[in-house]
């Protein structure tokens, strides 16, 4: 049966995307197309994998769709995938396969590995432009994170929606959907409460505040789990142009109990 119903609820966003980009009404034909959407989707998974963003701005606005999928694979899935086809739209807004544009994109599904999808977009006026998640069906132990190169800027889509000031033309390098899972430094959750240890940005400083006296060291990770510092515990830490974004801290105590919490600078 879900074999059968994700060609399904593909074909459909293909629809969807383009009823969005180019009717006068959009909403009408969204109301519709969604419609059939929540239908398909009642018989699956509420984490099926499914993701839809937006972008709109200059009284426009379009989505694409990427499902993360056992059939999905980092090639051209026929029947999956929806090539871009609106070109010449007030917004155009697609994923990337190599150099291939996409409307809809099928994928692998997600792992206990970080995975990283390239977006794009085209614009024909100078504006203000909004990306936002449209719906979405995806793991909750994976952070959505859209990630701005050009302003070196993080943004967790499932808190916020990303503004951001567009220009006319082309932008096929600036924007990344980042799925980030969770446990990327495998820690384990249930080792030690994160309560007993606050820490904050004061520009490029991280201040530390516990009572605890017990925290032998620190660690500092990016987004993909790389190590940024370690350093011994100690009440600051200053870094030179550290970027602004998401990142996560290891705490380790002289017992060897680990502590791991989230930090946004």
């Amino acid at each position: 049966m879900k074999a059968t119903l994700l060609p399904a609820l593909f074909f459909l966003g293909i629809l969807f995307v383009s009823y969005g980009q180019e009717c006068g009404n959009p909403w009408i034909n969204y109301k519709k197309q969604n419609d059939k959407l929540e239908k398909v989707a009642t018989e699956n998974s509420p984490t099926d994998g499914r993701i839809s963003l937006r972008l709109a701005g200059n009284g426009s606005f379009v989505t694409i769709l990427l499902g993360f999928i056992p059939e999905g694979t980092v090639n051209f899935d026929d029947g999956y995938d929806g090539p871009f086809i609106n070109d010449g739209a007030v917004i155009e807004f697609y994923s990337f396969l190599g150099t291939t544009r996409l409307s809809i994109q099928a994928l692998p599904e997600l792992t206990n590995v970080n995975t990283q999808v390239p977006l794009g977009y085209e614009l024909t006026s100078d504006d203000m432009y909004t990306i936002s998640i449209d719906a979405e069906f995806l793991n909750p132990n994976f952070d959505i994170i859209l990630e701005d190169t050009q302003e070196n800027i993080l943004t967790d889509l499932r808190q916020t929606s990303y503004t951001f000031s567009g220009v006319i033309g082309e932008a096929h390098s600036r924007f990344y959907l980042n799925l980030v899972y969770r446990n990327t430094l495998s820690i384990n959750d249930d080792i030690t409460s994160s309560k007993e240890v606050f820490e904050y940005f004061i520009e490029n400083t991280i201040n530390f505040v516990t009572k605890r006296t017990d925290i032998e060291k620190v660690v500092l990770y990016n987004l993909a789990g790389k190590r940024i510092t370690s350093s011994n515990f100690k009440k600051k830490i200053t870094f030179k142009n550290l970027p602004k974004g998401i990142y996560f801290i290891q705490y380790t105590t002289t017992s060897g109990s680990k502590i791991i919490k989230k930090i946004i600078k």
